[in-house]
């Protein structure tokens, strides 16, 4: 094959690729006109009512949207062309809405510079990021009702729930009914303070150096422990947010000594998230063959089939004694904000033992 041949089949190879590209390609020279556009470009024009010469070659792209008075969109585009043109910048994209009567659409327009035979030209790229910009504004819809939420969660509800709590205090501690009305507001209030917990933002926008055994007993300290005993091993100083990594304990704590058992032993293993109860002794301590630390006890243990589900919002076998499934979906949130692998075993003492992988020494 002659050089000549090779240089033929080599353009034809790139005005193929150039016209099967999946976005709207036009090129223009130093005076806004359109020497070239592609498929993708002629099928859009097409497809938005232009069919007297919908490649739009020869016509100049600056005056067409200079004539669209008032469009915003156009007067930044044709703004930001006439900075590459003038090489002022050296590329220059912005995001704009393209709604049709019967869709909503948006694109991302691209222009990059480049010289053809001595001149300045301008390579135009319209993108469609209608996909994306969707589910942008799908998580700003949910980020939306989540704020509502929080905010019925934190005063609408929470306050008239803390006067009702105050109010059963004061009645006749003895009496069989007013204790399960108080035990009812009580768990109301358990559920209230976790789905905030799970609905507020869990970023981690700041790691700073922890020492872990006095953060664990610090949240030790929050958790209506009766007669059970922490255990905290020596351990390195750890990068978290002191803060999550304290409620992560706490529910941990809680997972442990308040969701008592009433089960007879041979059911024990039947009940997933039910430990020892009042009794139970919790251990903390560094891994043995990883960065990151544990957190064990010598309950009932998590069956091994139930493992991953008991991270899921909802998840409880202990409804019935105040549990809200919301304390271990809890733990696996603030984990994942920090970038930590957590994971369910069995303890060395047949209890759950919760590992934390993924941790990274201050040390």
């Amino acid at each position: 094959m002659t050089d000549s041949r090779r240089r033929v089949e080599a353009d034809e190879l790139r005005s193929l690729a150039f016209d099967a590209m999946p976005s709207e390609v036009a090129v223009l020279d130093a005076d806004g006109t359109i020497l070239e556009t592609n498929g993708c470009w002629t099928t859009f024009a097409e497809d938005n009512g232009i069919a007297f010469h919908p490649d739009m070659i020869g016509q100049n792209y600056l005056d067409t949207c200079d004539a669209a008075e008032g469009d915003e969109t156009a007067t930044e585009a044709a703004s930001g062309i006439r900075s590459i043109i003038d090489g002022e910048r050296e590329s220059f994209q912005f995001e704009y809405p393209c709604h049709s009567p019967d869709e909503r659409r948006w694109f991302m327009m691209r222009a990059l510079p480049f010289e053809y035979q001595g001149s300045r030209c301008v390579l135009v790229v319209h993108t469609d990021i209608t996909d994306r910009r969707e589910a942008e504004l799908a998580v700003e819809e949910r980020n939306d009702q989540l704020t509502l939420l929080t905010d019925v969660l934190s005063h609408d509800l929470r306050n008239p729930l803390n006067v009702a709590l105050g109010r059963a205090e004061l009645l006749d501690g003895d009496d069989e009914q007013v204790a399960a009305v108080r035990s009812s507001l009580e768990r109301m209030n358990t559920i209230v303070e976790d789905a905030l917990v799970l609905a507020r933002k869990t970023d981690v926008e700041q790691l700073s150096a922890v020492d872990l055994p006095t953060v664990v007993r610090d949240a030790w300290s929050h958790v209506a422990t009766a007669d059970a005993t922490l255990t905290v091993e020596p351990i390195d100083r750890i990068e978290a947010d002191e803060s999550l990594l304290s409620q992560l304990l706490e529910n941990l704590f809680r997972n442990a000594v308040e969701h008592s058992s009433t089960s007879p032993p041979s059911h024990a293993r039947e009940d997933a998230v039910e430990h020892a109860g009042s009794d139970v002794t919790v251990v903390v301590g560094p891994l043995d063959d990883a960065s990151g630390f544990f957190v064990a006890d010598d309950g009932p243990g998590v069956p091994a089939p139930d493992r991953d589900e008991v991270f899921e919002p909802g998840y409880t076998t202990n409804a019935d004694e105040g549990g809200t499934g919301l304390g271990l979906a809890i733990v696996d949130r603030i984990a994942d904000a920090h970038g930590w692998s957590v994971r369910v075993t069995d303890g060395d003492d047949g209890g759950a033992r919760f590992e934390f992988s993924g941790v990274t020494s201050a040390s």
